[in-house]
């Protein structure tokens, strides 16, 4: 709340809202930026905040940064912490809910990367082929000129 309260004139136009906090406090001063985790954090908000799922609403700052910081810490008390929103955990059912979710999300992207890796593992496997069979008809051709030669040089 303190650090909230000393932010001073910097959000003079407008109230600076829970991702604007949130990267308020997550920014080091000594390392001049975000740590890789806050940064994967900040862009999943970011993500979250701007796509829009038909028939739903937008979600607000203050849901987006609830739901990526539920999803990937146990005990989430930022937003209590900045004033913004009490304590309300989720349910179990919720934590389920939002696991299948990000299970879901990863089963497909795996599964693209599946369809990719088989693809080319088939267009490698039809080239390995084609040079097979390329090789069978050079030996094919070696040989008969082989014959030819050997023909010619022994006397009949």
């Amino acid at each position: 709340m303190v650090h909230v309260e000393n932010l001073g004139d910097k959000y003079k136009d407008h109230d600076p809202d829970a991702l604007d906090l949130f990267k308020e406090c997550h920014y080091s001063k000594k390392k001049e930026g975000y740590t890789p985790a806050v940064q994967l954090a900040i862009t999943e908000m970011e993500n979250k905040q701007s796509t829009l799922v038909e028939g739903e609403q937008p979600k607000s700052a203050t849901e987006v940064v609830a739901d990526v910081l539920a999803e990937n810490t146990k005990k989430n008390q930022f937003l209590q912490n900045v004033g913004i929103q009490a304590a309300r955990p989720r349910s179990k059912v919720q934590n389920i809910e939002v696991q299948l979710e990000a299970e879901k999300r990863d089963n497909a992207e795996l599964r693209e990367q599946m369809a990719v890796l088989s693809k080319k593992v088939q267009e490698t496997e039809q080239t390995r082929i084609k040079e097979q069979e390329e090789m069978k008809r050079k030996q094919a051709e070696m040989d008969a000129k082989l014959a030819i030669v050997l023909s010619q040089i022994r006397p009949n």
